[in-house]
């Protein structure tokens, strides 16, 4: 039989190749929980993660819950009861036993917990290298014997490794680092806010609830896994736009949908304004008869200026152009400002 510190060694190795895989965070965090078998004995697990406004810490991950149990992890009173044990700013795991106060004085524990038969357990707080608090990985058992002192200490080592993991920003700080000339980038979250992208400073263009942000969300909600639009820049950008990025992430979760970034504008094909405008006009699905009347043109002119973007991007017919400028991001939403 292998000693207990090359089980421990082993699982360390293990857990360590699981926070380099590039599969979904659920994935690796089943994959985590498989291997803290060897080490220790649990009824019941989950990895809650903090959502990106603050407000809940739900699951990503549940095993051998009741539904009662799940549905409180789902609320914000769990939340409040993690950070008043304090998992939200201290590193060291903590065991029901290591408690200040009996479980029958927390809520979770008596209205959740001891209802469901589990009787012990034990939270293991996941930070990131740069200091940001992740979520908890919590196993619950029916015994009421705790693990012992050592396996604590070596929740404590893995801790790091597991939260690489399951940090959800990983695979989204990966996606921004394909954009190699972003200048600016913010993370699109489930609800259509933004948060901040760990690299690359934020903008006033992509705080939450701008157009910008509402266009690159309603692009992820129509199903594309990469959007590129044109917005106008503020003086002093010299070609007077940027280009609006966005990526969907691969694996979507937690609450992390895809990454919007801005960067130069490129190639404008010396398209005017009023061209990009229409272009957008078309692709969102507008008549020419409407951008003539909400721009205030003719027709004609609308016609005329449609002409002159396929010369420009060298296409054979008006339907191809617009193609065109839809695949390269060459033209201005509807909903961009002005």
């Amino acid at each position: 039989m292998p000693s207990r510190s090359s089980v421990d060694a082993m699982v360390t190795a293990q857990i360590a190749a699981i926070a380099g895989l590039s599969t979904g965070i659920a994935d690796r965090a089943e994959a985590v929980l498989e291997h803290l078998r060897l080490v220790m004995n649990f009824d019941a697990a989950c990895v809650t993660l903090l959502e990106a406004d603050g407000r809940r810490q739900p699951p990503l991950l549940c095993q051998g819950y009741p539904a009662t149990v799940v549905e409180h992890l789902h609320s914000a009173d769990f939340l409040a009861s993690v950070e008043s044990l304090g998992l939200n700013r201290n590193r060291t795991p903590l065991r029901v036993a290591d408690l200040q106060v009996p479980g029958a004085e927390l809520a979770t524990w008596a209205e959740f917990m001891t209802p469901a038969g589990f009787h012990e357990g034990i939270g293991i707080p996941l930070h990131s290298p740069d200091r940001r608090y992740l979520g908890v990985l919590a196993t619950h058992t029916c015994d009421r014997t705790p693990v012992s002192d050592d396996t604590r200490d070596l929740l404590a080592d893995l801790a790091p490794l597991i939260a690489r993991a399951v940090d959800p920003l990983r695979t989204i700080t990966a996606l921004a680092s394909l954009v190699t000339d972003a200048i600016a980038g913010v993370v699109l979250t489930r609800s259509g806010a933004t948060a901040p992208l760990h690299g690359l400073p934020g903008h006033r263009l992509l705080a939450s609830g701008s157009p910008v942000v509402a266009e690159a969300a309603a692009c992820y909600a129509d199903g594309d896994s990469r959007a590129a639009f044109l917005t106008p820049a503020q003086p002093p950008d010299p070609s007077g736009y940027l280009r609006v990025t966005m990526l969907a992430c691969p694996h979507p979760s937690h609450d992390l949908n895809a990454v919007v970034v801005l960067r130069p504008p490129g190639n404008l094909h010396h398209l005017s304004h009023r061209e990009m405008t229409i272009l957008g006009m078309l692709i969102a699905g507008w008549t020419p008869a409407r951008s003539a009347n909400h721009l205030g043109m003719s027709l004609r002119a609308v016609h005329t200026a449609l002409e002159h973007a396929r010369v420009k991007l060298g296409e054979a017919s008006t339907a191809a152009a617009i193609m065109r400028a839809a695949d390269l991001g060459l033209y201005l939403p509807p909903t961009t400002p002005g």
